[in-house]
């Protein structure tokens, strides 16, 4: 019950202009500390003094804001924009010290009178004190919500940007994928295989039906992306038959935490691409995640060809988008919290290792507030 009050005062508070907030508070503040030091006085006149010329600095606050305002929308062009300020606020101090003085003496000859003009010029410094300041946090507020606009632009054009070169470098696996698929199919085509193409094209078309049908977040579940590598591997096997072995270790504990979309799928094709297709007789991939010291750690290993018995020709090396593209989006998405590297065994074969901070994906969940 006390948090619905609270939830609704704020509500109500964030429909206040700040001017209105900062305005009212800060001046109840200011009358709150007068009031406490003119109650030991014993001064009647000196009380009324502080009340009236806290009442005219009040009223003086609003003229000043128009001439503030109007000098911040002109840029602040110094020493003109401080000198207008100054002889503003001069202006209003010694009217607001002359009107306080003829209402503690109830009489006008206070103006024409030139031995009150050393105490009018002290409460004339007094009060134009508290305007000079006032039009200060007028200035330095419009500066702070100046550079915090300016903040969270830079932040929604960096997000932006962010956002568009992920979308780039995830939308290049597709073509890269497809391209070597269709590859595979035209080859079973002319190898007489017309029934296993067929079949190779109906699961390329639901692998694609999945990822393009798929939502648009940088980030899915372990899940979903072991599902995905499983319709990709689904299509590899056709492809190669008993000569591709998968044995996939992946701790169904982990199956909410989020990795970056079609991050194994390329991994995975990498593998079988350059080590294993280009080896004699069966091949080995084995595939394993699991949760270790708060990190994900997602393995995938071949014994296929090494890194020296691979062919190194100018057309591969130009096809090979897949790793550096994986790189980048995890240096764009977890920056030096994760680590990718691969390694290469001297009797052949490659590990790849994947290592990114342990996410879970978040659950919506509906609230219940008692009224």
């Amino acid at each position: 019950m006390f948090n619905h009050k609270f939830s609704r005062v704020k509500a109500i508070l964030k429909r206040i202009p700040l001017f209105w907030l900062l305005q009212l508070s800060g001046w109840t503040g200011y009358l709150i500390v007068v009031v406490m030091a003119i109650l030991p006085s014993q001064a009647s006149d000196l009380r009324v003094f502080f009340i009236v010329a806290f009442v005219c600095d009040f009223g003086a606050s609003f003229v000043l804001r128009s001439v503030c305002r109007r000098q911040w929308q002109a840029g602040l062009r110094f020493p003109r924009s401080l000198l207008v300020v100054f002889a503003w606020c001069a202006a209003f101090a010694y009217v607001t010290a002359t009107v306080g003085l003829v209402a503690t003496e109830s009489s006008t000859r206070l103006l024409t009178s030139w031995a009150h003009l050393p105490q009018l010029t002290a409460y004339a410094v007094r009060g134009g004190f508290v305007l000079l300041s006032w039009c200060a946090l007028y200035f330095g507020i419009k500066y702070y919500e100046t550079l915090q606009a300016e903040r969270r632009r830079t932040l929604v054009a960096e997000s932006s940007a962010r956002g568009a070169e992920l979308r780039a470098l995830r939308y290049q696996i597709h073509p890269h994928f497809l391209f070597n698929t269709l590859n595979a199919i035209s080859t079973l085509v002319l190898a007489g295989r017309a029934e296993v193409a067929i079949l190779m094209i109906a699961r390329l078309s639901d692998f694609l039906r999945t990822t393009l049908e798929g939502n648009s977040a940088h980030e899915v579940p372990l899940s979903d992306e072991i599902f995905f590598t499983e319709q990709y591997l689904e299509i590899e096997k056709l492809r190669f038959g008993d000569r591709l072995n998968v044995k996939m270790n992946v701790d169904t504990s982990i199956s909410d935490c989020l990795v970056p979309y079609l991050i194994l799928q390329p991994l995975v094709e990498n593998a079988i691409r350059h080590g294993l297709a280009p080896r004699r007789g069966a091949g080995h991939l084995q595939i394993e995640a699991k949760q270790l010291n708060g990190n994900l750690i997602i393995k995938v290993d071949d014994d296929g060809l090494g890194k020296t018995f691979r062919p190194d020709s100018t057309e591969t090396k130009r096809s090979r988008v897949g790793l550096p593209n994986i790189e980048r989006r995890i240096n764009e998405l977890y920056g030096e919290q994760a680590r990718f590297g691969l390694t290469w065994p001297a009797e052949g074969g490659c590990h790849v290792l994947l290592e990114i901070p342990y996410r879970l994906k978040v659950k919506s969940a509906t609230e219940h507030v008692e009224i």
